[in-house]
């Protein structure tokens, strides 16, 4: 009997839940919400992890119609399996239950996790870190934020966001990215 490889190992769990394999990636879309599980391997020793990432489809296509001088997105909300199991990074090597106890992992920890955040109101919260305290221009995913608070009907709330002062340490993309999201706000509120 041979063993399975990681990669077997991981078909055989998502495929009946409706992933499709492209590459390292196992895709599956439900409705607006795009999930995502990731086989990542080590350069340095070849051991193995899985990350998990979810996006919502509807507030990308609404960014990348945004007028820009940059390519609006989402960057990827995600987590590592081993955070999910425990709190820790954990990797895969040379174990020959490895590809099993990793699958195992992912079907008891990773597609829950997919389920914890469906709403508009989750990913406002979960995903952009709608109540934390920190400086809005430090929050690496703005403009999805600003986007998903309008498709809430929030747009006064979405614009706020951008009221704050920008730190001279912020990042110039997100600055920019900010800007265009906040011009495009202000068209829509002034449509209302």
């Amino acid at each position: 009997m041979t063993r399975l490889s990681y990669t077997k190992a991981i078909d055989r769990a998502l495929e009946p839940l409706g992933f499709e394999r492209s590459g390292k990636d196992w895709i599956r879309t439900r409705g607006d919400i795009w999930d995502c599980v990731n086989l990542q391997k080590s350069w340095v020793d070849g051991s193995v992890t899985v990350n998990l990432y979810a996006k919502d489809l509807e507030t990308e296509r609404i960014l990348k119609s945004i007028a820009c001088e940059t390519v609006l997105g989402i960057r990827l909300f995600g987590e590592r399996i081993g955070t999910l199991i425990d709190g820790h990074d954990r990797w895969w090597k040379n174990d020959p239950n490895g590809p099993a106890e990793l699958a195992k992992a992912v079907r008891e920890h990773g597609i829950p996790w997919f389920d914890r955040v469906r709403t508009l109101e989750d990913q406002a919260t979960h995903w952009y870190y709608r109540t934390a305290t920190a400086q809005p221009w430090r929050k690496p995913n703005l403009p999805a934020l600003a986007v998903t608070l309008y498709r809430l009907g929030q747009a006064e709330e979405a614009l706020a966001l951008f009221e704050a002062p920008v730190p001279k340490t912020a990042i110039a993309t997100l600055v920019t990215e900010g800007r265009c999201v906040q011009r495009w706000l202000k068209e829509r509120v002034g449509e209302a």
